[in-house]
């Protein structure tokens, strides 16, 4: 085998596995950026996550992707290439040709849509819906304080925001109000107060805002905040003890508690 042979077998081998398109990254580092913006991963899946591939390698779905209505869009997210089977097991990729599986910061996945046919009318209705699907939503305030050890407060995770309305207090506030915190936000009950002087602020502390105070009523005493945080809050910080709490809760469950 020449040279040449060697080049265009080469070539040939990476267009089975990379189209050209959108700005690859690596899936764990397209989680991270995702965390820190409103983005979610897209990954493209022509691989299934038994190692299943479409005999035709998905060309078509390959040309929509590069299509100029789909380059438009991909600034609205993060583009990992799922041709390889260990990306593929990581989304759980089906077997039936190429999929747009859209996933967020923790992981989880957010919907498959399959455009292995349909074009690039396919593919830009995959985008929308997963878009739709997820969105930043206003904070459900609780009119009052919650009972922490009554039903329904004892099992969800208490969010106390101290905010007076300033720039930070509104930024802390969008970081609540964020996609990857809002599809917990059943999960949970938010009490706003805005007065330093209140008997809440002075029971756990608070000196300054924004403040948020993460309070799990299921703890014992005296541990129940899990986590509290001033100054600059964004939707990382916000989604730590959240998980942190949705974790605790899991494992209760499977503990039988």
């Amino acid at each position: 085998m020449n040279n040449m042979t060697r080049l265009i077998s080469a070539l040939a081998a990476i267009a089975l596995v990379a189209p050209l398109g959108p700005p690859w990254m690596k899936f764990d580092d397209a989680r991270v950026a995702a965390a820190s913006s409103d983005r979610l991963v897209a990954v493209y899946a022509t691989v299934g996550a038994n190692g299943a591939r479409d005999v035709d390698n998905s060309d078509a779905a390959n040309e929509a992707l590069a299509s100029k209505a789909v380059v438009a869009r991909y600034g609205e997210f993060f583009w990992v290439n799922a041709g390889d089977v260990p990306t593929a097991k990581r989304v759980d990729a089906p077997s039936n040709g190429a999929n747009l599986i859209f996933v967020d910061p923790d992981g989880a996945i957010i919907g498959v849509w399959n455009v292995q046919s349909g074009g690039e009318k396919a593919m830009l209705a995959a985008l929308d819906e997963a878009k739709a699907k997820y969105r930043s939503k206003p904070v459900p305030w609780f009119a009052g304080e919650p009972e922490p050890v009554t039903d329904p407060f004892k099992r969800k995770l208490i969010v106390y925001a101290f905010l007076d309305g300033k720039e930070a207090s509104q930024k802390a506030e969008k970081a609540l109000e964020h996609a990857w915190v809002a599809k917990d936000h059943g999960r949970m009950v938010f009490v706003q107060k805005d007065d330093l002087e209140s008997p809440l602020a002075k029971r756990f502390k608070v000196t300054s805002f924004p403040t948020l105070i993460f309070y799990d009523p299921s703890m014992k005493e005296g541990k129940e905040v899990i986590e509290r945080r001033s100054g600059e809050i964004t939707a990382r910080i916000v989604r730590t003890p959240i998980r942190r709490f949705l974790d605790k809760v899991r494992k209760d469950l499977l503990e039988g508690k």
